[in-house]
């Protein structure tokens, strides 16, 4: 038997729903990139690829951090938080990134 494999299985959860939010936002950044006569698409979807790809970046090394934490039975709460930032920002690059896309397709020119 695993030793605290309900904290192990969690933090794999955890991973799998940011890999797949990931995938959906660099499925949407192709998606605008296709479309055609948009004025910001190209960069618009580089840019959502680009974040995705971060995103999957800093999922794995929150995946392996609170793994070697679970294993070591340890908690590091600042840790934690510096995440928790980073996760935040990316987000708020993700929307920003959406909504000058939509303001692109608003405001043509």
């Amino acid at each position: 038997m695993i030793d605290r494999f309900g904290d192990h299985t969690a933090n794999e959860r955890t991973f799998l729903a940011w890999v797949r939010t990931a995938i959906a936002v660099a499925g949407f950044g192709i998606l605008i990139e296709k479309l055609p006569s948009t004025p910001n698409g190209t960069w618009t979807g580089i840019a959502l690829v680009a974040l995705s790809a971060c995103t999957v970046i800093l999922a794995s090394a929150r995946f392996l951090v609170i793994r070697r934490q679970i294993a070591e039975e340890r908690q590091d709460r600042a840790f934690f938080a510096r995440m928790e930032i980073l996760f935040s920002a990316l987000l708020a690059l993700l929307v920003l990134t959406v909504f000058v896309f939509l303001l692109g397709l608003v405001l043509p020119g």
